[in-house]
């Protein structure tokens, strides 16, 4: 495992997305933020990327994710499943901000 030098910071991965749509026929922008940092025993990295695939893992085997195949996340995490995803990243102590605008 790369180690920061004296005076680095351990390593960090930031996320913002944003997506724009209709929800109950209005229009809508929903953003998205994480910031994260290492843990002490896995990288920033390792966290935001493992954890998430880990915890799909489970849902495919305990059949809460029923599709096959390749399936874009946002298709296959949906609904109470995502729920259950997001509260599951809590869990590890990965936050995910979630702040929902209306579109004038």
């Amino acid at each position: 495992r790369l180690k920061p030098a004296n005076g680095e910071i351990e390593d960090i991965c930031v996320m913002w997305n944003t997506v724009s749509g209709i929800s109950e026929d209005k229009d809508v922008q929903i953003d998205y933020y994480m910031w994260e940092k290492a843990d002490g025993s896995n990288s920033a990295m390792a966290r935001v990327t493992a954890f998430p695939a880990a915890i799909a893992a489970v849902m495919v085997g305990k059949g809460l994710i029923p599709q096959v195949g390749i399936i874009p996340p946002e298709d296959a995490i949906v609904g109470p499943v995502y729920e259950e995803f997001m509260l599951e990243l809590q869990k590890r102590d990965i936050k995910i901000l979630e702040v929902i605008s209306s579109i004038a």
